[in-house]
């Protein structure tokens, strides 16, 4: 006890660095799905084939070696990236290729009656997007978006390879310190567990609220 104790202040360094990575990208990746989705939905011929193969791309390498790309390997171009810059740009460039998949398929969930009973009123195409279609479309994508974000905050658990201060590094470097390497990576499940379950409360109660208008 009181070694875990003595570790749970650098853990919780570990644990704001890990939600940092995990807030930022996730937003980013918000963004950037949701305009890669849009183009992928009602762009021209290149730019949705273009967008396809980005995804396929993402969702076809292994993280980790997505991650070791950018931090290893753009060095032999002259990119030599912080470890916390690489890692952040990892995320994002990973959650944007899955963040386009979910919020195309919301968007495309949508009933195409929705969309010509706007038209049929004199909605424009962006006011019908922004009115009709993705008021409904975020009811169907909250739980693939609940569990994104519980995704994007367990790949941040690999960027302790390349040195970035996590959790899981935090855990790491007091375990090699300790002869109870066990209490450290209990310390570190305990405050994944209570992140995770945040996530999910908050997502729950968002889903409830939600349902009021489906």
């Amino acid at each position: 006890m009181h070694l875990a104790w003595l570790y749970a202040g650098v853990i919780l360094q570990g644990a704001v660095v890990t939600l940092e990575l995990t807030v930022v990208s996730t937003v980013l990746s918000f963004i950037l799905g949701i305009f890669g989705a849009l183009g992928r939905i009602y762009g021209p011929p290149w730019l949705r084939t273009a967008i396809l193969a980005y995804v396929e791309l993402i969702r076809g390498l292994p993280p980790i070696l997505q991650l070791f790309i950018i931090f290893f390997g753009l060095t032999q171009f002259g990119i030599d990236l912080p470890p916390f810059t690489a890692a952040m740009i990892w995320l994002v460039i990973y959650g944007t290729g899955y963040a386009i998949e979910v919020f195309r398929a919301g968007i495309q969930a949508v009933a195409d009656g929705q969309r010509e009973a706007a038209t049929a009123v004199g909605m424009g195409f962006l006011s019908t997007l922004r009115k009709v279609v993705m008021p409904q479309a975020f009811v169907l994508m909250l739980p693939p978006l609940t569990n994104f974000v519980i995704i994007q905050l367990k790949n941040t658990t690999l960027v302790y390879f390349i040195g970035v201060a996590d959790i899981m590094y935090q855990a790491q470097l007091g375990a090699d310190a300790t002869e109870q390497p066990g209490t450290l990576y209990a310390l570190a499940a305990v405050a994944y567990l209570i992140m995770n379950g945040t996530l999910s409360r908050i997502a729950a109660h968002l889903e409830r609220k939600a349902a009021a208008y489906r």
